[in-house]
């Protein structure tokens, strides 16, 4: 029964899939005409006669300034910066663990972020929005990454939070880094147990930084509401393109990324499908 329950489950998943897939390879030619239609602009000057319509924004990633987490004041040398956030959860039978926030499911507590420098030297204002498919290299922050005067600041305001270092990573925390292992019930002795017990609820904030130094230039697709940069409503395509030059080179990535994704996912949606199909029929 389980079997086929999970099945059935299966069989929904890879025929969502399916839809989706069979969905972008009817709308990928309209998306094709419309950036070839798309004013590929340069020079980051808005023109008046593009208002409401999708654009294309070329922009050299020197123009990017380095991140801040305005939320907790923290300033950065990183044009990205991914603020992770873990709560210590206990699962109401024998485990005491770390569990991330997402901000799609946490809309009050503090979750996980991202935040991206502005672009400065256009007549643009760009939603940071545009900016979430961006790539570049990541790394976890250590203690010299951080601004001390940043972090005294924060731990000024807010009463119990403190630095904590664990396997070379800086932490934000309210507790100690000895309650950093997830606590095992079944393993542990009672007087750890209860240790932990008394540390549930608290946080630890880390962070990542992406330097972007393999890219050298972006496109941004997005509508132009007057001097401002808005995600399109209308081009089913990721917003941010690296290393492009040309509207001929954002042509050819597009269509290369288009091939590929379709194409897993096609070939998801047909797996999900079969073994859905393979556990009804063997149950």
């Amino acid at each position: 029964m389980i079997k086929k329950l999970i099945g059935v489950v299966l069989i929904l998943v890879g025929g969502f899939f399916t839809f989706a897939a069979t969905k972008a390879v009817f709308a990928n030619p309209a998306t094709v005409n419309q950036l070839e239609e798309a004013p590929f602009i340069t020079d980051g000057k808005v023109d008046p006669a593009n208002e409401g319509k999708d654009i294309i924004l070329l922009v050299s990633t020197d123009l990017i300034d380095n991140a801040e987490d305005y939320e907790l004041g923290l300033r950065f040398k990183y044009p990205v910066i991914h603020r992770e956030v873990e709560e210590l959860k206990y699962d109401g039978v024998d485990q005491i663990k770390w569990e991330r926030l997402y901000s799609f499911n946490n809309e009050e507590a503090l979750t996980d972020e991202v935040f991206f420098g502005n672009i400065n030297g256009l007549e643009y204002e760009v939603d940071s929005s545009l900016l979430i498919s961006l790539g570049g290299n990541s790394k976890q922050l250590q203690r010299a990454d951080y601004n001390n005067e940043d972090l005294q600041a924060l731990f000024d305001e807010i009463q119990g939070l403190r630095a904590e270092e664990y396997n070379d990573i800086l932490y934000i925390t309210d507790t100690d880094s000895r309650y950093f292992k997830n606590c095992d019930g079944k393993k542990a002795s009672d007087l750890l147990w209860n240790d932990y017990t008394e540390q549930v609820g608290a946080i630890r904030i880390s962070y990542r930084g992406t330097v972007v130094d393999n890219i050298d230039s972006i496109a941004l697709i997005g509508k132009q509401a007057g001097n401002r940069l808005e995600k399109s409503d209308t081009i089913d395509s990721i917003s941010c393109f690296e290393n492009i030059h040309s509207k001929e080179e954002l042509m050819k990535e597009h269509k290369k990324t288009s091939v590929f994704g379709i194409g897993f996912g096609l070939i998801v949606s047909i797996a999900l499908l079969l073994s859905g199909v393979f556990l009804i029929v063997k149950s």
